[in-house]
């Protein structure tokens, strides 16, 4: 059956909300919302250049989710991605 214009959902694995449209499968094989990638991908490169600093990896996760984020909100409607 074709579903048209309509966008797949699903359920983000961490947080638990419903989404349409793009979602990332974690090296574990969860699926996560933007948000959540956003934060897992800040909190890995984090830990990766703190050498293992836990408070380290949590503040450029919260870096890196803002600044995506501020990315997107500044992309035009018609920019691909």
């Amino acid at each position: 059956m074709a579903l048209g214009n309509a966008k797949p959902t699903f359920t983000c694995d961490n947080c638990g909300r419903r989404g349409s449209g793009a979602s990332t499968t974690s090296a574990t094989g969860r699926r996560l919302c933007v948000e959540c990638a956003d934060q897992l991908t800040g909190a890995a490169a984090g830990l990766m250049a703190s050498q293992g600093a836990v408070g380290d990896a949590v503040a450029t996760a919260g870096w890196f989710t803002a600044l995506r984020a501020r990315r997107r909100s500044r992309r035009s409607p018609g920019d691909s991605a």
